[in-house]
């Protein structure tokens, strides 16, 4: 007589283990310890074998059947039952190993070493948010192109058109390495601009005229933002650097006495070692912050957590308590450097220096390594004496 769920619920142990058959070689082992378990004995070189299909009630009576009959089918066509269950268990853990999440740590790991720390961050929490949810677990070969698609008319339905673009764009380098590593034959994102939207032109930040900059230095000034934020935000306008190479700025890159900032090229966008000059009013900034910060890694520090730098969105949060919002953008200042110490004649690679750009020609920044340490710290002093005459400066 067959065997019954209800019968195997009910099966209770005794002092020695016994077997409930159900049918075809299968039945319930029922240890003394209380565990029941499915075993199936079956006949293999005209020997009595036996093989278990796990534990009840973790493996159902329906799915011991079915593993039975998968077996029986292996006996009948001169396979060996625990062999192929091997085999499948190898096949599994192996296939295991092509998820979607697999190949894209493994990615990203290999990048790891090309792109600064910021982009790392970035990629990762685009990709934790909109992509890995949703195909992290999924073997890499079995995502498709409609699939694809899918995510990324959700992204731009919620207005991130931009998002959309870049995650299409990191997707593909990840199907790209799977390629690569024979993972699978075709990108699913392959010619996916056709059909996906665009981000639209890229709008400069705003700025204001360089005319305006002392209303603007005497808004930071006297706005309400606090002594750590607006430092920070000055040392940036001073050095024409990026905020986020400020916010990341360390006591142990700052020479005061030689009145040089080094930030190594792991932290840098170009990938190369970045010497700022430091102006009078650079350096008087930065001795504000000694009695602050001064014991600390970082000197601008964040107000929750010792060990970390202050906030990415200080700059902003400055310019809006100036109600420069909209009007002058932190960036902007960069611009304003550019355009102001150019039109005064200074030499473009100086000023390009100091803005941490790559030469436009490839070949050319390979080999022109010169800092012009001496001649931009001149050009510094004087872009500091114009954005703060001498008579007002910290």
């Amino acid at each position: 007589m067959a065997l019954t769920d209800t019968a195997a619920k009910q099966a209770k142990p005794k002092d020695k283990a016994y077997s409930l058959p159900d049918a075809l070689g299968l039945s319930l082992y029922v240890a003394a310890s209380g565990v029941k378990s499915w075993h199936f004995r079956f006949t293999w070189l005209a020997k009595q074998a036996r093989i278990s299909f796990g534990t009840y009630p973790e493996t159902g009576l329906k799915e011991a059947r079915a593993r039975r009959d998968e077996a029986r089918e292996d006996v009948a066509n001169g396979v060996d039952p625990r062999n192929s269950r091997r085999e499948k268990k190898a096949e599994m853990i192996e296939a295991g190993g092509r998820t979607f999440r697999r190949v894209y740590d493994e990615w990203l790991a290999f990048r790891k070493g090309s792109i600064s720390a910021g982009t790392y961050r970035v990629i990762s929490n685009a990709m934790e948010l909109d992509v890995l949810p949703l195909f992290g677990d999924r073997q890499i070969d079995s995502i498709k192109r409609a699939d694809v698609i899918s995510l990324i008319r959700r992204v731009e339905k919620r207005g991130s058109v931009g998002t959309a673009v870049k995650i299409r764009q990191r997707m593909s380098q990840v199907f790209s390495y799977a390629i690569a590593t024979g993972l699978i034959e075709a990108n699913p994102t392959a010619e996916m601009h056709a059909v996906t939207q665009k981000m639209e032109q890229h709008k400069p930040h705003p700025f204001l005229p360089f005319s305006e900059m002392p209303n603007t230095m005497a808004a930071i000034r006297d706005c309400a933002s606090g002594h750590q934020h607006r430092t920070a935000l000055l040392l940036m306008i001073y050095t024409a650097s990026r905020p986020g190479e400020v916010r990341h700025a360390e006591w142990s890159e700052i020479d005061l006495n030689a009145a040089i900032w080094t930030t190594p090229a792991a932290k840098m966008k170009m990938r190369r070692d970045h010497s700022v000059p430091l102006s009078l009013q650079a350096v008087e900034l930065l001795k504000s912050m000694l009695p602050i910060t001064g014991g600390r890694r970082y000197v601008f520090m964040n107000r929750s957590v010792a060990t970390a730098p202050i906030g990415t969105n200080y700059a902003n949060n400055v310019m809006d308590s100036c109600g420069l919002t909209g009007k002058q953008s932190p960036h902007g200042f960069r611009h304003l450097f550019s355009t102001e110490m150019n039109g005064r004649g200074y030499n473009r690679d100086w000023i390009e220096r100091q803005l941490a750009h790559a030469d436009s020609s490839i070949i050319r920044d390979v080999y022109n390594h010169a800092a012009y340490l001496e001649q931009r710290r001149a050009m510094m002093q004087e872009w500091a004496d114009l954005v703060t005459p001498t008579t007002s400066r910290p």
